[in-house]
């Protein structure tokens, strides 16, 4: 009796110990712990809904069927001022992390630097502004030194959430749609190296699985060779963009980086709306197919503190609704 519970502890330990737990990609096709895997992923954001639903939001997702939450991290809410973080109350990405795992979801984690996601400034602070000379998404040492001292924050943060370390985080993106902006290819392998340099990359015994998401025509600019690729893409739009991506990676995984299963909407336009039948119908195509989805966006919620980005239509300002 005494040598099985041993045994059994024994067990037990070997099952927690770092680094046992593997997210990797063979032959174009996902391996998790060596077994084929398909990812059913879910868009949720922390920063746009209550705390005290996270839960709730995660058990929904759950429930159907999906597997692994996609989240974006904003910069411009953990570093309101240079140089001070805050990482508590609704800013809390580890107690987020945290959920996600007790309620069986692996994390796709989506640091940016520049996010988009219909975010205020895509996502940086506005005081990256302060010099008006600063240009953003590039080489300059004016924006690449703040973003590497976030990184450096954010990583203490995402690191013992690792898959690597028995947590959430399967794969985590470099950069966001970066190919619908420019085409430097030296600036991505820059913000590839400030992920590794976090220790979100891992290490080379354990590496963290790194990825590229953007439009089908936009992915030669937007991604480096190392890096597999996602494409995001609207239902309308399905059939064209498969293409594109499999013409781009034609060994590559089988991967929707963002399936929009819905819009947002622009101040004084007409509400977005879909075609539920139409949009379930491919939802399910892409999946027999074999493709790994993330719906964007499960749970929509809401942008706190005037932080609701804006588009730009010619001359014309369109700020969206969230």
């Amino acid at each position: 009796m005494i040598i099985a519970v041993f045994f059994c502890l024994a067990l037990s330990l070997q099952a927690q110990t770092p680094g046992s737990h593997t997210f990797e990609l063979q032959d174009g096709k996902f391996l998790m712990d060596g077994h084929p895997f398909q990812i059913l992923a879910d868009e949720i954001h922390y920063a746009r809904i209550p705390r005290a639903r996270w839960r709730q939001a995660m058990r929904m997702a759950r429930a159907t069927g999906l597997d692994a939450a996609t989240i974006y991290v904003f910069w411009n809410l953990h570093e309101l001022t240079p140089g001070h973080f805050n990482f508590a109350g609704q800013n809390d990405l580890a107690e987020y992390l945290r959920i996600a795992q007790q309620e069986g979801l692996y994390v796709l984690l989506r640091p940016g630097p520049c996010v988009c996601a219909e975010r205020e400034f895509g996502g940086y602070p506005a005081w990256l502004l302060k010099d008006r000379s600063t240009v953003v998404r590039s080489l300059d040492p004016k924006f690449i030194e703040p973003a590497a001292h976030w990184f450096e924050h954010l990583g203490r943060v995402a690191k013992p959430f690792l898959l690597a370390n028995d947590g959430p985080i399967a794969a985590i993106q470099v950069e966001n749609e970066y190919g619908s902006f420019g085409k430097d290819h030296e600036y991505m392998q820059a913000i590839r190296q400030m992920v590794m340099d976090s220790g979100m990359g891992g290490t080379s015994e354990h590496p963290t699985l790194l990825y590229a998401a953007g439009g089908g025509v936009q992915q030669p600019d937007g991604s480096l060779p190392g890096l597999p690729a996602a494409a995001n893409f609207a239902p309308a739009t399905a059939a064209s963009e498969r293409k594109r991506l499999r013409d781009f990676r034609p060994n590559g995984p089988l991967w929707v980086g963002e399936y929009w299963a819905g819009w947002f909407d622009h101040s004084g336009e007409n509400h977005a709306t879909t075609h539920t039948e139409k949009q379930v119908a491919e939802y399910e195509s892409l999946l027999k197919k074999g493709y790994s989805v993330n719906l964007y966006l499960f749970w929509g919620g809401t942008s706190f503190g005037w932080m609701r980005g804006a588009n730009k239509h010619g001359k014309d300002d369109q700020p969206d609704v969230m």
